[in-house]
């Protein structure tokens, strides 16, 4: 059974408890409240519900300053490393709309991922850069609160990189998994200690809700001043 799918059958064991100890009158509501949300789950795959618990986390100033600077790392290390994105949400609703889970994040250009697939396989350079750029969300939230929250879908996107490289790049035990990643995850940090004033522009974007477009052109002048103060 599918996790939503267990979610679902505890639910009406709940309420078919509740209704047992309470007696109906009293857990009316409350069953015709979980049997709406086994409704919304099942017709709109928990998009609904998703929603609110997004807006619940967004409304907490914390939270949205861990989240943007999250995003931010994604940001400056894809610029650094060639990894071309074509924008940026962050806000539920605009993400909901558009069908992204959550609050939303940077978004990739998909065309080199296309490429891989017709090409049956992910070269490793390809592998070193994303998964590099992957785990740089989790390196800022580090470098800044000494541990990260939000990278488990992060995680994810590289051990799904990682199961793409070609047979003679085997990854089957969970030590070299761990490995990779943290490795990543130290590549992702040097990058972002290399270029602290580029980040913390970016920041400052991002939390003031900057058009994508100015986001991109304040990161590359930042980048460019720091490069002419070398030489």
């Amino acid at each position: 059974m599918s996790e939503a799918g267990v979610t679902r059958a505890a639910l009406m064991v709940a309420a078919l408890v509740v209704s047992t100890v309470l007696g109906p009158r009293v857990a009316l509501p409350w069953v015709a409240g979980v049997a709406l949300l086994i409704l919304e789950q099942v017709a709109l795959g928990g998009r609904l519900s998703g929603l609110l618990g997004a807006w619940l986390d967004w409304a907490s100033p914390q939270y949205r300053q861990r989240v943007i600077r999250h995003e931010a790392g994604h940001m400056v290390v894809a610029y650094l490393l060639g990894i071309p994105l074509v924008g940026y949400v962050l806000n539920p609703w605009q993400a909901f709309r558009r069908g992204i889970p959550g609050y939303g994040g940077v978004e990739l250009d998909q065309a080199p991922i296309r490429c891989w697939q017709a090409q049956g396989g992910i070269p490793w350079g390809d592998v070193d850069r994303y998964g590099t750029f992957w785990m740089a969300g989790a390196a800022a939230e580090t470098l800044h609160y000494g541990h990260a929250d939000g990278d488990a879908q992060d995680r994810q996107q590289v051990i799904r990189l990682l199961s793409g490289i070609p047979s003679a790049h085997p990854w089957v035990t969970s030590a070299k998994l761990k490995a990779q990643l943290n490795r990543f995850l130290r590549q992702s940090q040097a990058l972002l200690q290399a270029h602290p004033e580029t980040y913390a522009i970016v920041v400052q974007h991002l939390e003031q809700g900057s058009p994508w477009q100015d986001c991109m052109a304040a990161l590359a002048a930042s980048l460019e001043q720091e490069a002419n103060q070398e030489v």
